[in-house]
């Protein structure tokens, strides 16, 4: 039987070219090119030309359905967390507010049989105790369990200019959890500040890399076996709405990590656990968020995530409540049972546009993150402020492109419903800490500069 393309001959790039020039009518072919937010020209097509791979980067098709739980009374949480299972969860991210009696959390919930990752910010050897009494009680294999446990006080120091404690205390405490036999993943880096904050991606891969190479450096100053790291390290990574570009960054991290391992002699996979961005979430026309996160899990899933949570649409403005967290979480039941997004692995591998955007992405962020370690590494670069003015720098064009109508957040700076009354949004709870060795890098939200303003009509 003769292959289907052996009848049509190859079409080379500048053939193309002539051919959308001429179709063009006198009309400059330079007018189709535009420009992405890092700084790439994106032409109007692609062809094997522009690529030199095309090999898939991650072979797993699957992810973990994650639900957020924020844990400030343990009967309430771990009714949440059944409920969320019960909706179809196959993962729990629990945020202990304080020490907590994990023996109530996890009452009824079997441990052993979907991914759990804890977000610490209290007393680590005390939860390190009881976490290691329940799994004793409860006649579990440490080895077989997929938990992880983040406490990325890097990413506390980026986000609140201050350490947890004291840096010695802080590290120390790093150490005491990678030392732990229950977790899968003996390190979380917490990357999602960078993109909430308004990071490039291109800055945002730079700054995981340099936040990995502080730990990996400080772990074997310490004397720490780095081969504890080959059961792979765990990212948390946000994604944004820039769809292409998501898939590109989730993919050009996986090829850029094991550039990192290579100098440490270690073959420490990289795991993405994901979440969607608030950095386009928008409390009025909060039903638009919908349809953001869709798109952005997409991204994730279509880059490789291996777990992923779906913020709900109202999280903004109160509780989420039973109605908006089952819609966040059946955004990824139809991505799977509709959509089919499980059934392949690396959907993006060999679309010429997509292997383009990975490779420059690549390229840059490693230039980046050579620069930032020859003037000391992550911790210097904060210190001095040089990652803090390229983030502003960013996040400043991109305030100016959605007061410009440049970038559309639909509800907020175009198509606005005037008869919706302004929502108060929820606070955080964060306050300005003083005595901050340095200006801490801040999450904005790009619709907030829109919502109180009147409308026009």
């Amino acid at each position: 039987m003769e292959k289907l393309f052996t009848g049509f001959s190859t079409v080379s790039s500048q053939q193309w070219k002539e051919q959308i020039i001429k179709d063009l009518k006198g009309i400059d072919f330079n007018t189709l090119l535009w420009k992405t937010t890092n700084g790439f020209d994106v032409k109007p097509f692609y062809t094997a030309e522009d690529v030199t791979a095309g090999e898939p980067v991650f072979t797993h098709h699957d992810w973990e359905i994650a639900e957020w739980i924020s844990v400030k009374d343990e009967k309430q949480a771990n009714h949440d967390a059944l409920a969320a299972l019960n909706g179809g969860a196959s993962a729990l991210v629990f945020h202990l507010d304080g020490n907590r009696n994990l023996e109530q959390l996890l009452a009824g919930i079997f441990i052993e049989h979907i991914a759990i990752q804890f977000v610490l910010d209290n007393d680590v050897e005390l939860f390190g105790k009881q976490l290691g009494q329940l799994i004793g009680e409860r006649k579990l294999d440490p080895a077989g369990l997929r938990l992880s446990v983040n406490y990325d006080v890097l990413s506390h120091l980026a986000g609140q200019g201050q350490w947890l404690g004291t840096e010695n205390g802080d590290m120390d405490d790093v150490c005491r959890v990678y030392s732990w036999p229950f977790n899968a993943h003996k390190l979380v880096v917490d990357v999602q500040l960078y993109q909430n904050a308004g990071a490039s991606q291109v800055t945002e891969l730079a700054l995981s890399l340099s936040h990995y190479n502080e730990y990996l450096n400080f772990f074997e100053s310490r004397g720490l076996d780095l081969k504890a790291l080959n059961g792979g390290v765990q990212f948390n990574v946000a994604v944004g709405s820039d769809f292409f570009m998501e898939i590109a960054k989730l993919r050009a991290l996986q090829q850029l990590v094991p550039l990192i391992n290579k100098a440490y002699g270690i073959n420490a996979e990289p795991y993405i656990a994901c979440s969607t961005s608030g950095l386009t979430q928008t409390v009025k026309d909060a039903y638009t968020n919908l349809l953001r996160t869709t798109t952005q899990a997409m991204s994730a899933v279509i880059g490789g995530a291996g777990m992923l949570e779906v913020c709900p649409f109202d999280g903004l403005y109160q509780e989420p409540d039973n109605f908006s967290r089952r819609m966040a979480r059946n955004q990824q039941i139809i991505l799977k049972e509709e959509s089919y997004l499980n059934k392949v692995a690396d959907i993006g591998a060999g679309s010429y546009y997509i292997e383009s955007l990975t490779n420059q992405l690549a390229t840059q962020a490693w230039e980046l993150f050579k620069t930032w370690e020859s003037k000391g590494g992550f911790k210097a670069c904060l210190s001095n402020g040089m990652i803090q003015e390229r983030i502003k720098s960013e996040a400043d064009s991109l305030k100016a492109k959605a007061a410009a109508g440049e970038l559309v957040i639909i509800g907020a700076n175009k198509y606005i419903n005037p008869k919706e009354e302004t929502v108060k949004i929820r606070s955080n709870g964060s306050r300005t800490a003083a005595n901050l060795l340095f200006e801490p890098i801040r999450a904005l939200r790009l619709a907030e500069a829109f919502e109180n303003e009147p409308v026009k009509h």
